[in-house]
């Protein structure tokens, strides 16, 4: 029989402040607190299965054109080209428990279940969209920084400067510093360490290392003290949160290390996702090819965004930003993507926007302002040939994106929601006296176009 006490009706209050009270705010704050996050969810399509698929159109019908003299033989017929692509669905969740005597605690009050909860709750919330954001800055691989050098024990060093590490190789993640790797939550940052070998295979240390303290360095390098998992790696080695990345074998799938969204690193490039996360010194890449949504460049080499580098190879050197290069940028992008069409944002770091800003000042010129209306909430951006410039918490060091945001799409299984299919939100945990909530989204960003977005890289910037 079931009980019926005065728990069991504080339990069933908390499901329905969970659902009706809770889930609207959890969405609306998710999608107004981030700008990229924010742009990017008005751009959703509802899914059915565990893969979008996309039709690209990427060739015109050449052959079918011509022309021929008078009675001459007319041009072979031709035809438009599409390619088809695959978007996989990407799972994240949320997860909070509540004690049993808290829930009793409460039994008296009927306003006061919603206060109790409040804080995890809300504060599950806020660390749910910032991962999402962060997300959709990465591709895919889940990487939070980089080693700087080899050894073990408790004290690691990280890589903060955009390039020039003594030790260690530049790439993604090697500018991040403890960017990710704070302790400014009231738990200790778990991650766990992702590796190269030299046969090209990821694999992910399985013991977690609990970040407990962070020194920021100030000549470009941070340390952070963490739990010892007696883990030597070697230089260049990147962090991961635990569960987000999975170690490879030899003739292991495309994508399968990948857990995450896949975000802007992975989409605005002219690569294959594994050269950008798998970096050993050469940028080889992994054993395994892994293309964005199953198209290798080097198989259709119009699945490429446009990168604009200081001298032709990624992070070999920085360089001033310049004004010409800039405009260079956006009007490669215009004319993949058309007049009017693209790129309609300009996404960048706060340290990148001063640069910009002291271009225009250098000039005697005051860069105008706008005030945006798209997305879920108002934003105030610098004018940049009529589209917005913003900046963005978790935007890449040294880079400026100019993204055609219509070929964008979030494509969605499921929008935020909590897991209540044995019919209730709060479920009692075996064998002990708790109860949890675990809130989540099936969701995966995806390009349409991967040729109409494109990125300034390898950029000074003051800090």
């Amino acid at each position: 029989m079931a009980y019926t006490g005065t728990t069991a009706a504080i339990l069933s209050n908390y499901d329905e402040a969970l659902k009706v009270f809770y889930l609207p705010a959890i969405q609306e704050q998710l999608n107004h607190d981030t700008y990229l996050a924010d742009m990017l969810d008005v751009n959703e399509k509802d899914v059915s299965g565990k893969n979008a698929t996309i039709n690209c159109h990427y060739g015109r019908n050449q052959k079918g054109l011509g022309a021929r003299a008078d009675g001459g033989l007319l041009p072979d017929a031709g035809y438009q080209k599409f390619q088809t692509m695959i978007v996989p669905m990407r799972y994240n969740y949320g997860r909070v428990t509540i004690s049993g005597p808290t829930i009793a605690a409460t039994r008296d009050s009927k306003g006061a279940y919603a206060k109790a909860v409040e804080t995890e709750i809300m504060g599950c919330v806020r660390d749910f969209q910032k991962e999402i954001n962060r997300q959709l800055w990465g591709c895919g691989y889940g990487i939070l920084g980089r080693w700087r050098s080899t050894g073990s024990g408790t004290s690691y060093t990280i890589q903060k400067l955009y390039r020039g590490n003594s030790v260690g190789g530049d790439g993604f993640g090697s500018a991040m510093g403890s960017r990710y790797l704070n302790t400014e939550r009231p738990n200790a940052v778990p991650v766990v360490t992702s590796s190269l070998s030299g046969s090209g295979i990821i694999t992910v240390d399985g013991t977690d290392i609990v970040v407990t303290a962070v020194t920021k360095g100030t000549t470009g390098f941070d340390t952070i003290t963490v739990t010892d998992p007696s883990v030597s790696e070697a230089a260049g080695t990147y962090y991961v949160r635990p569960g987000n990345s999975r170690t490879t074998t030899t003739g292991t799938a495309a994508g399968y290390a990948r857990l995450e969204m896949m975000g802007l690193r992975g989409i605005v490039t002219d690569t294959d996702l594994d050269e950008i996360a798998a970096f050993d010194g050469s940028d080889t890449g992994l054993a395994v090819n892994d293309p964005l949504q199953n198209l290798a460049v080097g198989t259709h080499d119009w699945w490429k965004a446009y990168v604009g580098t200081g001298n032709g190879t990624r992070y070999a050197s920085q360089r001033p930003l310049e004004e010409l290069e800039m405009q260079k940028a956006f009007d490669e992008v215009e004319e993949k993507a058309g007049v009017g069409y693209g790129p309609d944002m300009v996404l960048t770091t706060r340290a990148l926007r001063r640069e910009f800003y002291e271009l225009q000042r250098a000039d005697r010129r005051q860069p105008l302002k706008m005030e945006l209306h798209g997305g879920l909430r108002d934003w105030k951006a610098l004018d940049y040939n009529g589209i917005p410039l913003m900046v963005d918490n978790d935007a890449i060091d040294g880079e400026i994106y100019f993204l055609t945001s219509k070929d964008l799409q979030i494509y969605r299984m499921s929008d935020y929601d909590w897991m209540s299919k044995d019919g209730a939100i709060l479920s009692r945990i075996a064998n002990y006296d708790a109860y949890e909530a675990v809130l989540f989204r099936y969701a995966e960003l995806g390009c349409e176009r991967r040729n109409s977005q494109g990125v300034m890289v390898d950029l000074n910037y003051e800090n």
